[in-house]
């Protein structure tokens, strides 16, 4: 598995190529390890990686007005890697940095009915939820109301497309292995 370190690289220069494809797979990949080992950190980049798709997805950002954002995007981005080699003391402060910069982004062009942060943070707590973490860990680790994550949840086809369901023995090894440890 990689470490968040690594992730947080990968997400950097795929958003400096502005890969959107290989943003949303970093999305689904640091998904996949939240739901086993959830902690902030890894939220805070699923969202990170989620945003960056959708912005690198719009030809409009990449537009000469928005280069001074973009910029402090990617500044933020090395900062949290130098942040996660050096303890992780200033993680809080670099991910409201980014929101920060997401959201001057958005001042510029207001398209967006509910902010991209908002809707990372909700889309990552439903896929969260759909993948198999109950509703109140979901909220609870999140920030996210219960009734959100189940208004969002159930107005996307998430269910549906959960692809990896895990039998009542898969469940049973996963939790004895894990407090077994």
């Amino acid at each position: 598995m990689p470490s968040l370190k690594d992730l947080t690289i990968e997400i950097q220069s795929a958003f400096r190529k502005r890969n959107q494809k290989k943003l949303r797979k970093l999305n689904d990949k640091v998904m996949k390890m939240g739901v086993m080992e959830f902690n902030q950190m890894l939220y805070d980049l699923a969202v990170i990686s989620y945003i960056l798709s959708k912005i690198v997805s719009k030809p409009r950002f990449l537009d000469k007005k928005y280069e001074k954002e973009m910029i402090l995007i990617d500044k933020t981005l090395s900062s949290m890697v130098k942040s996660l080699s050096n303890g992780c003391e200033d993680w809080k402060q670099l991910f409201s940095t980014m929101q920060n910069a997401i959201s001057s982004l958005e001042k510029e062009d207001p398209r967006f009915l509910t902010n991209l942060v908002s809707k990372g943070k909700l889309k990552v707590a439903s896929i969260l939820y759909a993948q198999g973490l109950s509703l109140g860990t979901a909220s609870e680790y999140t920030g996210m109301t219960k009734q959100d994550i189940l208004d969002y949840a159930g107005k996307t086809m998430m269910f549906d497309r959960v692809k990896e369901e895990k039998s009542i023995m898969d469940r049973l090894k996963f939790a004895r292995k894990f407090i077994e440890g």
